[in-house]
């Protein structure tokens, strides 16, 4: 009977010694099998949302798409009334090609104007010599014209003393008659011919005088003339300007031609429609959201994990992760660690915390990570959606 007792007592030692070899058993295995790994369950599916937003104002005439509908790269979406923007393009284009007819008559002028002033120029030049040349003979008959003058009044007045001496002869009688006829008839001749080389001496002075006036006139033409040169280069200014306003008028060809094009919106990439908000009939603005298209194959999608602050000690880009995702219990998928935020999720917070003030608890983080999956050419893979819960377990130590 003593010994029963005793038997009670080592089989109780031997049960608390068994169950505490299991659970330090257990707890080794955890250790060892958690070794090089962590894990959350804090992490989403994450991915592009590309929003849907006309880049034109107008009513909208047609609606292709249905919510959730899948959608292929640059297909047409909605259509907006193209009218407006038909008319715009017409308006343009006619401003463009009056623009380019007033270029080309202005392009035209310029060498005409350089042409006529040359020849004009060149003409004034010419008559210009020509007036020189009559001249400086004008001046050389007038030269002439005054020697012969002088000439004439030496010889009058010797005609005059001739006569008068010979009618102081006549009254004694010393000569003839006939010889005071003649020299009456040759200070005629000579009164008569000073008369006349006074008037061609009159005459030619007239003309230098005259064609010295026609000289300074043809100077003063030769610098008109040559003024069209800086009408030429108005001109040439004025087809700069032109220019300009033809490269106006054809960039505002481009934009119209650019906004009729926008009257088709078109999907920026492949995927499924979303947060449809678009009837026929809608007037919808520029920049107003109107439904939003997310990729869904693995190259748009990514993992965003949230893991304490305490766990990243030794995560580096490029590991390797299992990512278990809970709509399929069954399928692990694989995936690499891509990046680390550069901050917590609260100090990037709508209203990040103020612990200036007040008591303090210590708060352990969650830093977000992002988990890239990696691509398989394989359709049979499960579809991930934006938004979807996952535990991935990043291999530290791989």
């Amino acid at each position: 009977m003593a010994d029963e007792p005793k038997k009670k007592n080592n089989h109780k030692r031997w049960l608390i010694t068994a169950v505490i070899l299991f659970i330090a058993g257990g707890a080794l295995g955890y250790y060892l099998w958690s070794r090089g790994k962590i894990s959350t369950d804090d992490a989403y599916v994450d991915g592009h949302i590309y929003v849907i937003a006309p880049r034109v104002s107008g009513y909208i005439t047609d609606v292709y798409v249905t919510d959730n509908q899948g959608v292929k790269k640059d297909q047409v979406l909605v259509t907006i009334d193209p009218t407006t923007y038909e008319v715009a393009l017409a308006e343009t284009k006619a401003a463009l090609a009056e623009a380019e007819a007033t270029l080309t008559s202005l392009e035209l002028g310029v060498p005409l104007e350089l042409t006529q002033t040359s020849q004009r120029v060149r003409a004034a030049q010419a008559d210009l010599a020509s007036l020189r040349n009559s001249l400086e003979m004008a001046r050389k008959q007038e030269e002439a014209a005054e020697q012969n003058l002088k000439q004439a009044e030496a010889e009058n007045d010797q005609a005059v003393l001739d006569l008068r001496r010979m009618e102081d002869l006549r009254k004694t009688n010393s000569i003839p008659q006939s010889t005071l006829d003649k020299a009456q008839t040759l200070y005629q001749t000579t009164l008569a011919k000073l008369g006349s080389v006074r008037a061609e001496r009159d005459a030619s002075k007239e003309r230098s005088e005259s064609l010295a006036s026609q000289l300074a006139r043809q100077e003063a033409n030769i610098e008109l003339a040559a003024t069209g040169k800086d009408l030429a280069e108005i001109k040439n200014r004025q087809v700069k300007a032109q220019q300009a306003k033809v490269d106006l008028a054809r960039a505002r060809v481009k934009q119209a031609e650019l906004d009729l094009g926008y009257t088709n919106i078109i999907s920026p990439t492949e995927g499924f429609i979303t947060r449809k908000n678009v009837e026929p009939g809608l007037m919808a603005s520029k920049g107003q959201p109107l439904a939003a298209v997310v990729p869904l194959n693995q190259g748009e999608v990514w993992v965003t994990a949230n893991y304490k602050e305490t766990q990243l000690s030794d995560v580096r880009q490029g590991q390797a992760v299992d990512i278990r995702v809970d709509t399929y219990p069954g399928f692990t998928f694989k995936g690499k660690v891509d990046s680390i935020m550069a901050g917590t999720g609260a100090a990037f917070s709508l209203f990040p915390p103020e612990n200036a003030s007040g008591n303090f608890v210590k708060v352990v983080q969650r830093i977000p990570v992002k988990i890239t999956f990696e691509e398989v050419d394989n359709e049979s893979l499960p579809v991930l959606r934006i938004g979807m819960s996952v535990i991935p377990t990043i291999f530290t130590d791989k």
